[in-house]
């Protein structure tokens, strides 16, 4: 069943003008934003908003696939919590894949796949969220600046309608079901036993 979006009164404009503001920029970026992703090569779907050109990086032969009516904040001011650095979306390897679902909004933060990292429909990702499915460096301490060959990386799956709140630090091989709430500045390194209810 798709998201109901509230429909936007003309007295809301001038209740929140910072609001209507960030509208209008929004809607003159958005071709340069749509040709970014374009040149890309990023798969992204209809009724998409970017308040802000987010940071991609995308490996040669990796995949990144963003659904309908995806929500972007990237400037600063266009969450009243305020936004660390626009939005990071990376893949790191050949072969990575991040799957972003319907409905789904985020700012901030950063989402990093080094195997694959799959966020389901309706999912709202805090400001300044980040999830990662990779621990970059070794955890050996022999080596670990310049080893590339004994990183651990496990897949991350967010299920639909999940609410991660701000600040949160989402690490690989979490599995996370359905309608989950994740509270602000939590760090969530397992399936189980993180104490939230699963």
């Amino acid at each position: 069943m798709r998201n109901k979006r509230p429909k936007i009164y003309l007295s809301g404009v001038f209740d929140t003008p910072w609001k209507a503001a960030n509208e209008v920029r929004m809607l003159l970026i958005k071709p340069f934003v749509l040709l970014y992703f374009y040149v890309l090569k990023i798969e992204l779907q209809k009724g998409s908003k970017f308040y802000g050109f987010p940071a991609i990086f995308k490996y040669m032969g990796s995949r990144i696939y963003i659904g309908k009516r995806f929500e972007d904040r990237n400037w600063w001011h266009s969450n009243p919590l305020g936004i660390n650095h626009p939005t990071i979306i990376c893949t790191w390897k050949k072969d990575a894949v991040i799957k972003i679902g319907d409905d789904v909004g985020i700012s901030g933060g950063a989402v990093v796949a080094s195997k694959k990292i799959e966020i389901g429909a309706g999912t709202v990702i805090g400001a300044n969220t980040t999830i990662i499915d990779t621990d970059f460096h070794p955890v050996d301490a022999k080596n670990r600046r310049y080893d590339k060959n004994k990183i651990k990386n496990a897949a991350v799956s967010i299920g639909k309608n999940v609410f991660l709140g701000a600040n949160c630090l989402i690490l690989k091989g979490v599995n996370m079901p359905d309608n989950v709430v994740i509270p602000a500045g939590a760090v969530v390194r397992s399936s189980k036993k993180t104490g939230y209810k699963f």
